[in-house]
């Protein structure tokens, strides 16, 4: 290769504006900013390994960015999970004020904040896990993966601190992951059962872990849309702990990726004891990044579905106007009630003694065979009461369209039926044709069901008196899909 003294061109935009997708319901707008000054001095060859420009290499500053870099071009699985690691990553950094988005070596800070996370809600998930869902042996194995990554990752940190050399320092982390046969009695072991337990963790029970947590909480709620916001704190946990972890052995594994791809000169730099430890073979470091994301991320020839970000997106992603009836049912709703007002074309203001029947009757045809079962009505509607809720505000935080109910609309629980005082009463002097239906009203905190009314219609014989009105109002009626 011709030396030349070109000055060194700056490479823009590592890993830049990768277009971030939802995780469940959650997006994000950056998954990695733009870094600026950052040279990775890196260039790829037909047999995927790195050439390094050792002029370059005294310019570059070692990051998780450099690393990831190094990733993305010496790996064949780097162009799968650098874009979705990225994506996880941003994705669990929740609040604008967390996001760390000025410097990409700062991508170590996403882990950081992630594992910051999971420290602050490991004692409610433990209970969670252990004794209401009950897959001891997963949380076994899934804090046993957390504490070794978090160890590994506090470890990193402190070696982008510390005043080594680049080549000393990318060693050093290259060194935790260690060689082939360390890598197998430290992490393999651990993560192949991590992985059948988060798509198998109970033998008793059918679904991935995040299957058993939405169920779990099915248990004591009406709707699904309840049971996933129940659910969700407990399966983003998951899904940290997995993405950050799986992210620290990457960033080790990458690290190893890059000392292999140093000149003779530039890993004599390094300590020896640090050098002895790292895999020399890139073939084997590619292997083990493939079983640390393959279940992740997955590749070319994996179905998305199957990952633990695909089963997590299955389960997050369900729709949330299911009928689950604390563990009874599982019946899919239309996000749209259907809305029927109480006038009629029977009230034209002419008393008739078949009044009742009429309007009972043109009532009750709205409820064909898609309606839900009254019954079932009742009990969504005893539920919104029992928590002192509206009906109303339930039924909105669980996915359903309420914009286009009228206020104060009864929900139906009871057919409409004919209440009319048949025959004349002599001393009264009148005759009554009425017609209800039973309801909760939708919009009253702790309403209970009850009578509503949609025809009074009468003759008074002393006075030569007769009326027919609907009384005012609205029904709506939930449907099945």
């Amino acid at each position: 290769m011709k030396k030349n003294n070109i000055k060194t061109k700056i490479i823009a935009g590592i890993l830049s504006a990768i277009t971030v997708c939802s995780v469940g319901a959650m997006t994000t707008t950056t998954a990695f900013a733009a870094e600026t000054h950052i040279s990775t001095g890196t260039n790829i060859i037909n047999d995927n390994k790195v050439v390094m420009n050792n002029d370059l290499k005294t310019t570059t500053k070692l990051s998780t960015a450099t690393l990831f870099k190094v990733l993305e071009q010496a790996s064949k699985y780097g162009k799968y999970v650098t874009p979705a690691l990225g994506v996880l990553l941003e994705a669990f950094v929740e609040s604008p004020a967390d996001r760390i988005e000025k410097k990409l070596d700062e991508v170590n800070g996403k882990i950081d904040k992630i594992f910051d996370k999971i420290d602050a809600s490991e004692a409610s998930i433990k209970a969670e896990l252990t004794n209401d869902i009950a897959v001891q042996s997963f949380y076994n194995t899934f804090t046993k993966f957390k504490a070794q990554t978090r160890a590994m990752h506090d470890k990193i940190k402190d070696i982008y601190a510390s005043n080594l050399t680049d080549e000393a320092k990318a060693a050093k982390i290259a060194a935790l992951t260690g060689n082939s046969s360390e890598w197998r009695a430290r992490f393999e072991d651990v993560l192949n059962e991590l992985n059948s337990f988060c798509k198998k963790p109970s033998m008793t029970k059918d679904g991935t872990i995040f299957d058993l947590i939405y169920k779990h909480y099915t248990n004591s709620v009406m709707l699904s849309g309840e049971a996933l916001d129940l659910a969700k704190p407990v399966s983003d946990h998951v899904m940290q702990v997995y993405t950050a972890g799986c992210a620290t052995l990457v960033e080790s594994l990458s690290a190893q990726l890059y000392f292999n791809a140093l000149s003779a000169d530039a890993k004599a730099k390094a300590d020896p004891e640090f050098a002895a430890h790292i895999c020399k073979s890139n073939d084997d470091i590619q292997n083990e990044i493939k079983a640390v994301t393959k279940l992740l991320t997955g590749d070319e020839n994996s179905n998305k579905a199957d990952t633990v970000k695909g089963m997590y997106d299955k389960t997050m992603g369900m729709a949330r106007t299911i009928l689950v009836n604390k563990g009874h049912d599982n019946i899919a709703l239309n996000a749209e009630l259907k809305v029927h007002a109480h006038q009629s074309k029977f009230a034209e203001g002419v008393y008739n003694v078949s009044k009742g029947e009429k309007v009972t009757n043109e009532f009750n045809r709205e409820f064909d065979k898609t309606v839900l079962n009254l019954e079932k009505a009742k009990l969504i509607a005893d539920y919104a009461k029992s928590k002192g809720i509206t009906l109303r505000k339930l039924l909105e935080s669980c996915g359903f369209n309420v914009s286009k109910l009228p206020q104060n609309a009864n929900l139906v629980t009871a057919k409409a039926w004919d209440d009319s005082v048949t025959g004349w009463s002599r001393i009264a002097g009148y005759n009554y044709q009425k017609s209800f239906y039973k309801g909760f009203n939708i919009d009253k905190a702790g309403a209970g069901e009850a009578n509503a009314q949609l025809l009074d219609c009468g003759y008074n014989s002393w006075k030569f008196s007769e009326w027919n009105y609907m009384v005012g109002g609205n029904a709506c009626i939930l449907t099945v899909k």
